[in-house]
């Protein structure tokens, strides 16, 4: 790392720092320390200097950095490939695609990673804003610029994807995880999971989603395999000014902290870093069809729909009648398992049915 992002790193931590010990845990002079603290604050950093105690941190700038989520993934042992970022985008899934479309084949016969291959797995794009955000079923995806954060991770397991309702269930662990470390969430206060791809946060009498995931696959049509997945994943941070229908849904984390007393700045690349670094840890663990059964738990534990009775519509293009059912367990496939009024189960797959979020503001 440079001086700049070492020094960043350390003052990270809290409290004051000498300039002395920055100096010697940057193994550089003071003039290039403060050289270094000096860039920081023309990038938007809040340093104070105080004379006895030296410098601390007390504000970052909210600009996406591909250095800043980098540092921090980096910092917790996590280990991203490429990372890029744009102020604004129509669509990272579909900028992701694009680059897969285009790459000519994730892996060889011998399951080795092709040279476009290797530039894209475990590859991340970020953006700030997205013209043409989707979610699943084809539905638009409110991205509006500088009150959210969207992102996408190009995954290619060495056997590829056998199961991809359990990328998208780990993806919002990933994002629940993250929120509540992050902010010091907790027990009723902290976040559930909409089957299969939505993240609510309690607000008010009800609760409020603050994140919505869709991931997409890349096909192989030589060997019949989804060799790669695109994992799209937005959270909006703050107001976003939101209305109509959207706004009895939608949340964002920032208010929902503010409602409970807490004027806290959510710091986009953070959020970034922490819920990335925890999905690649998870896709790890999942390598080659295991199952990575902490994930698991953690996702039925953050269920809202386990013993609700929701009503189960039949997806678009799927002919079927809408039921009333009871939700009564999650399977380790990520499956919903419902319960009718005549008391048969059964289990539901992602793409059959759909749930709409407002049942459950």
């Amino acid at each position: 790392m440079t001086t700049k992002e070492t020094a960043l790193d350390i003052l990270g931590g809290g409290g004051f720092v000498s300039g002395e010990s920055l100096a010697k845990e940057c193994n550089v002079s003071r003039a290039a320390v403060n050289k270094a603290i000096k860039t920081l604050r023309d990038e938007g950093y809040g340093i104070e200097a105080v004379t006895n105690k030296g410098y601390r941190l007390v504000a970052e700038p909210d600009r996406i950095s591909e250095g800043r989520i980098r540092q921090l993934m980096e910092s917790t042992g996590a280990n991203p490939g490429s990372i890029e970022t744009f102020t604004t985008i129509d669509s990272t899934n579909t900028e992701a695609k694009r680059r897969c479309v285009s790459s000519g084949g994730f892996r060889k016969e011998n399951g080795e990673l092709t040279e476009n291959g290797r530039k894209l797995h475990r590859s991340i794009i970020v953006s700030g804003q997205q013209t043409a955000g989707r979610g699943r079923m084809g539905r638009a995806f409110a991205s509006p610029a500088n009150s959210g954060i969207y992102f996408t991770i190009i995954y290619s397991p060495r056997n590829g994807i056998t199961n991809p309702a359990l990328l998208t269930a780990a993806a919002a662990v990933a994002v629940c995880q993250a929120v509540d470390e992050l902010y010091g969430l907790d027990g009723e206060s902290g976040s559930r999971i909409k089957w299969v791809n939505d993240v609510f946060l309690p607000a008010g009498d009800g609760f409020k989603k603050i994140s919505g995931i869709l991931t997409e696959g890349i096909s192989n049509f030589e060997t019949g395999t989804i060799e790669a997945a695109i994992v799209g994943i937005g959270i909006n941070v703050r107001d976003g000014g939101f209305s109509g229908e959207l706004a009895k849904v939608a949340g964002s984390v920032e208010d929902i902290l503010k409602e409970g007393g807490r004027q806290e700045r959510v710091e986009r690349n953070r959020l970034v870093a922490a819920v990335a670094g925890r999905l690649l840890a998870m896709y790890d663990r999942m390598e080659g069809g295991n199952t990575d059964s902490a994930m698991i738990e953690a996702y039925k534990a953050k269920s809202m729909l386990t013993g609700r009775t929701v009503t189960v519509n039949p997806a678009a293009g799927i002919e079927g009648d809408s039921y009333m059912a009871k939700v009564v367990d999650i399977t380790d496939g990520a499956e919903l398992v419902v319960e009718d009024s005549e008391g048969r189960r059964k289990n539901l797959h992602s793409g059959e049915v759909s749930l709409h979020s407002y049942d459950f503001v």
